[in-house]
């Protein structure tokens, strides 16, 4: 058999030299890499980053609400309000605070006219459900883990539609597991700090904001949260 390239040459010996149920292995095996190889390259681009944000913040420049939310933006991701990135910045620790509303952000409404925050979805304003969501992504992430291990074993020992039955189970339960992981630090930042966040910001929220009704507790003049 003639190789197009080093690489092809050895997939195609080891397919030959184990048959064809040996093909779905080394597949799962070579997206596991690159997948490895995906999170190695983001880890490395987050690095960068920080580099270049160190390199280019500068405190003098604080009152420009265009700087100050497109340098945050370019560290963390998040588009934030400059009110909101100097209410972080104030915090006894600031990186962290900023980082918590990196992750939780997207998670609340935020009023531009008003500058009030709430709860994109009711059930994150209960603190009960927030604190079960916490260990949802891990409880997620077992389970996707150990139906793409199965799919895969069962992929080997298949043959015909069978073997790319399970095979396609596995690629796409792996790739839940790894999405599980990922995208599990913003509930997690909610059931920690997401309510201390809210009551901050609505409290600073301008007192003369036109068409809120007067409320009686300690949110400003944003109306209370509903549950």
């Amino acid at each position: 058999m003639a190789c197009i390239g080093k690489g092809v040459c050895v997939f195609s010996d080891l397919v030959s030299a184990g048959g064809p149920g040996l093909l779905i292995p080394v597949v799962l095996f070579g997206l596991l890499l690159y997948a490895v190889r995906g999170l190695f390259g983001l880890h490395g681009r987050r690095s960068q980053h920080r580099r270049e944000f160190l390199e280019h913040w500068d405190r003098q420049r604080i009152d420009d609400d265009l700087w100050l939310e497109v340098t945050i933006r370019h560290l963390y991701g998040t588009s934030l309000p400059a009110h909101v990135i100097r209410a972080a910045l104030a915090h006894p620790h600031a990186s962290q605070a900023l980082f918590d509303l990196s992750e939780l952000w997207e998670l609340l409404d935020y009023d531009a006219e008003t500058r009030c925050v709430r709860w994109r979805h009711a059930r994150h304003g209960r603190p009960g459900v927030r604190r079960f969501l916490r260990y949802w992504p891990e409880f997620r992430y077992a389970l996707f883990a150990l139906v793409a291990v199965l799919a895969g074993y069962i992929a080997t020992r298949a043959s015909g539609v069978g073997q790319w039955v399970f095979s396609s189970l596995a690629l796409i339960t792996g790739a839940g597991a790894f999405l599980s992981v990922w995208h599990g630090e913003d509930i997690k930042a909610a059931a920690r700090v997401g309510d201390a966040w809210v009551q901050r910001i609505n409290a600073a929220a301008p007192s003369a904001a036109p068409g809120l009704p007067p409320v009686a507790d300690a949110t400003g003049p944003c109306p209370p949260p509903t549950t």
